[in-house]
């Protein structure tokens, strides 16, 4: 186990509340696709390791590009939903059993494109919560696993590995946040990237995938 850096910003829900108060999101992803999904970054304390986000891990299905892939509660927008957050809540209800109120938001990061290939890009939306007594997750068949990491673990840089994905065709490198097993990477990992951005952190940038398809069910992020 490496030994934490002690450079690394140290979570506090104050300081969180305040960084995403003064942040203003970068919403034309939304905006300018039809094609919308929204995630939740549910955030708790840690029993002994103060702030936690609850990230789950896909089940495998063929044919799902983002099948046994890391990422955190969420999913499609549909036409049911009032807003982009409610889609959140609704989908983390769904996938982990966990019921999260419009109040618990405390901000929202900018929108990322999900998708490398134009014909599958779609807007993701990350939205911020803090529910101060969750649950333990009851994930249904589409979660295979759910974990809570530490914010400071997911700040501190040196943390991170590479990883390579088995359906790569060159297998790259990819940056992963590692952590008990699990590696968070790909459009999971930009999204906690613009999430620690806001105190000063920069995570190692991704290898350049626009120019190269993927088998047909295994595409990447």
């Amino acid at each position: 186990m490496s030994t934490p850096n002690p450079d690394a910003p140290t979570m506090r829900i104050g300081s969180i509340r305040d960084a995403l108060a003064a942040h203003e999101p970068n919403t034309a992803p939304s905006s300018e696709l039809d094609r919308n999904a929204s995630v939740a970054i549910i955030l708790r304390e840690g029993p002994d390791s103060g702030l936690e986000a609850l990230f789950i891990k896909r089940a495998e299905h063929p044919g799902d590009p983002w099948s046994g892939h890391m990422a955190l509660p969420g999913g499609r927008v549909e036409a049911k939903d009032a807003t982009l957050s409610a889609a959140a809540i609704r989908e983390t209800e769904e996938e982990v059993g966990i019921l999260i109120q419009e109040e618990m938001r405390i901000g929202r990061l900018d929108d990322v494109y999900g998708g490398r290939l134009v014909a599958h890009r779609l807007s993701v939306s990350p939205f911020v919560y803090y529910h101060p007594n969750p649950p333990e997750p009851t994930p249904n068949y589409e979660v295979a696993a759910t974990v809570w990491v530490p914010l400071d673990h997911i700040a501190d840089i040196t943390r991170i590995a590479p990883y390579v994905h088995h359906a790569d065709p060159i297998q790259r490198k990819f940056p992963s946040i590692e952590y008990e097993g699990y590696n968070i990477w790909g459009l999971t990992y930009r999204i906690m990237g613009s999430f620690v951005e806001l105190f000063g952190v920069s995570f190692p940038g991704e290898p350049n995938v626009k120019e190269v398809e993927w088998p047909r069910g295994q595409r990447q992020e």
